[in-house]
Order: C-alpha cells, then structure tokens, then sequence
C-alpha cells in the first residue's frame, strides 16, 4: 500500500464531488496561494503520510498571520511518527458542530466500512475501549453503498435529525471514491458538520494500492521518494506506471549487468560473480513474461545505460511459466533502439523453456551474445560473463580454449 499525503487524498475527494476544505501546500514559512484560504482563522497541518498527527503535536491551530508563521516554522523540518516533515497544508478552519468518523478498509478482498459518531483523537482509545460506539459493515461490490444502505448504518450509529440524510449521502459517495482511487484504506477523521449543518471532510488519508498506480499518473513521483540515481528513477517510474507484477533496479558500483531470475538463482549469480572474481553491476527484478514488455525492457535499458557496465549475463532457471522468446525479443528490441554494437558488450544467456527455439532463432548471427547449449549450469553462465568482461576490461586477458 502507497500512503497518500492529504493534499492529495483530498484532491482526489474534491475532484469526486465531496465537500473538503480549502488548502494549500507550503514549503516555506512564506508560502502563499493565491486561491489557498482566506485569512482569518486557519489550521497548520505536517504533510507527513501517517495517521495520528493531531496527538503528536502536528495539527496547530492559528488565528493571525504571526501565529500561522510561528506555527510553519516549528512544523517545517520536524519528525512526526518517523517522517521529516518538508511541506505543510495550510488549511480553512472549520467552525465544528459535531464530529464523526468513517473509513473504508480492504478485508478478505471485500471492502468493509466502520463508523462512528465520536470522531476525533481519540478514536483508537474508543475503537479499543468502547467497540459499541461503531458500526462496521461489509459491502457488497456488486451493489456497492447506495445512500440507503449508508442510512441504514448511520441509523445503527445513532445520528439522527436534518443532517441525517447528508452525512449518508457523503458517506455512499465516499465509498464511491475509495472504490474509483484503487485504494486499500480511506479515513475520513473527521467528519464533520459545521454549525450551519453542512458537512465537511476535516481530516483525510488514503493508501491505494501500489499495483494500480499506473491507472492514476497523476500521483506518479509525488507518492513516494524516487531514487536519485537515474536509471534507478526510471525504472521505478515504470515500475509505477506500467501495468504487470513488480521490477526494480539497484546500481551496484561493478561492471556485470544481471538480468537474472529472483529467490534463491538470482543470489546464487550474484554470489558466484563475487566468488569468481567479477563484480556485479546491479540487483533487479523482473516480472513474469507476458506480451506487455514494458517493465523488463525498463530495466534492460537501465543495466544498459549504466555507463560502468562492460558485459551483461541473462541467467534463469529452466521456465516453465515463462517464455524464452518474449524475454529475448525484449533484449533485441532494447539492442535495436540503442543502436547497440555488442561486438564489445559481451551478453551470456542462460534460458532455456518455451520459446527456446525462437528465441536462438532471434539471436542469429549478433556478435558476442553467446546463448549457452542445453546441459549448461548457471555456474557455466557466471564464469563465463566473468571471464569475458575481464577480457572487455583489460584486453590483453586471453581467453581460455
């Protein structure tokens, strides 16, 4: 799960219809928006990705100018809950009549709701101490949380009275934006009405899940800290954005690319290219084949790209799943867009399974791509890479027979 910071969980509220109040985010105790809240009483708020803010001290409420400066600045650069806190949401402060709680949460594969009419703090003293005080319900995903059926709950809760009818309806469309953001938890706390009997989302965080964040670019980078290193960035960047089970790609300080099969083969390989003398270039991790290539050539132009790497070692288990040919055509295509002469990269693969013939077929006459016979270990693959990129790194090694 990818915890969401809440300016963007309530741009997401916003966009769907719901009724939050007006924010913006400071970086700087100078930080303004010119279509941010209006002066007068407003709500400083750490823009960590945790819950619990307000009992650590991270939730301030300010009346002035000066206040709301003071209050940035001592914000600005704390810890709160293990996160450094490097940007605030500024906020307008509600006037608060009553405050509620709901959240929507993933449980078995089927969404759940929890509500409660003591929202606030303190709402994990009352989840704990006082399980009365909330009403927890699954919901069908066929027929979803119609207004009715949120009624009905808030009802079991004990909310009565004009603002009845408004709370349920919020809380049916609620469950129409956890549903629609691919989300694992959305937590409204709290929900309030004001003292003109309107409802308003006060407090909101959302975690959505990582493997359909390509369905949602707009949160791509700004979930989570991309790493510095570019060929790293880009992968994870595809990692998000791109539909298929997980890649990753870790820049290690030798010359030995490693597209290479993961569990206990791939530290194996890795083992072995240390043990034999070579230095790895990379860890990584690559999903099933599939005919979306998207993420393996991702990670395939990352080792690629890497200026320090002198040699590439394909190296797998014998694939039962998987298909030899899909994951070659990749290598091919990545070659071919880079125009890459691997008359000086010397690339050993160890693939064997479906496709296998295809993809030797694809090899053809490519200099120094050496596609091992059947028979041959991964051992085999490793000294081999090994004793070629030393030959690459210093010419005058000579090869043995």
């Amino acid at each position: 799960m990818i915890p969401l910071t809440e300016d963007l969980t309530k741009a997401w509220l916003r966009r769907m219809g719901l009724p939050v109040p007006r924010g913006y985010v400071a970086r700087s105790p100078g930080d303004t928006q010119a279509d941010g809240p209006p002066a007068g009483p407003l709500v400083v708020k750490a823009l960590v990705p945790t819950g619990r803010r307000g009992k650590a001290g991270a939730v301030v409420a300010t009346d002035d100018a000066a206040q709301l400066r003071a209050a940035t600045e001592r914000l600005l650069g704390a810890q709160v809950n293990g996160h450094r806190v490097r940007a605030v949401y500024i906020e307008e402060r509600i006037a608060i009549a009553a405050e509620y709680y709901v959240s929507f949460f993933l449980q078995s594969d089927q969404a759940e709701i929890l509500i409660s009419m003591r929202g606030g703090v303190d709402i994990e003293h009352i989840a704990r101490e006082e399980s009365g005080a909330l009403v927890r319900e699954r919901i069908d995903p066929l027929s979803g949380l119609s207004p009715w059926s949120a009624t009905e709950l808030w009802i079991r809760a004990g909310l009565e009275g004009p603002v009845l009818p408004r709370v349920a309806d919020a809380t049916s469309r609620l469950y129409e934006a956890f549903r629609d953001a691919d989300a694992l938890l959305l937590e409204i706390n709290p929900l309030v009405v004001d003292s003109d009997q309107r409802v308003c989302l006060v407090g909101a965080m959302m975690g959505i899940d990582d493997n359909a964040l390509f369905r949602h670019t707009d949160w791509l980078g700004r979930t989570t800290v991309l790493p510095g290193n570019p060929r790293e960035r880009a992968v994870a960047l595809a990692d998000r954005s791109l539909a298929g089970g997980p890649c990753q790609y870790i820049e290690l300080d030798g010359d030995i690319g490693l597209l290479v099969g993961g569990g206990g083969a791939g530290l194996y390989q890795h083992d072995l290219v240390l043990e034999l003398g070579g230095r790895p270039a990379n860890h990584c991790i690559t999903p099933p084949t599939s005919a979306d290539t998207g993420k393996l050539k991702a990670v395939l132009a990352a080792i690629f790209d890497n200026p320090a790497a002198k040699g590439l070692l394909i190296g797998f288990n014998f694939a039962q799943m998987a298909r030899a040919d899909i994951r070659i055509r990749a290598l091919i295509e990545v070659l071919d867009e880079r125009n890459m002469d691997t008359t000086d990269f010397p690339i050993v693969v160890r693939l064997f399974g479906a496709g296998e013939h295809a993809a030797r077929a694809m090899i053809g006459q490519r200099p120094n791509i050496h596609y091992l016979p059947r028979g041959a270990s991964l051992k085999d693959a490793v000294e081999l890479i090994v004793q070629l990129t030393a030959a690459q790194r210093s010419p005058a090694v000579r090869m043995n027979p």
